[in-house]
């Protein structure tokens, strides 16, 4: 789904910041949620640390990306 010009801006592109807002009537859990914008964040701080651990997991030893995803939680 193609974005819009408003998400473009709020997107976050890297992936690097997940955003949770539970008060947020767009926020979602779902599989296809990515979480790296603000107009659709997480709903739980629980799936953001799973997409966080997944984002820094690297196949082989001694080799985990530390430091990698930054979560926002806003109140709510």
């Amino acid at each position: 789904m193609p974005l819009n010009k408003l998400e473009n801006f709020i997107k976050n592109v890297d992936g690097r910041t997940l955003y949770v807002n539970p008060a947020d009537l767009n926020a979602t859990d779902s599989i296809a949620n990515e979480g790296t914008s603000l107009t659709e964040p997480f709903r739980t701080l629980q799936r953001a640390l799973i997409e966080s651990a997944r984002f820094s997991y690297v196949k082989g030893e001694n080799n985990d990306l530390i430091e990698k995803t930054t979560i926002i939680l806003y109140p709510g």
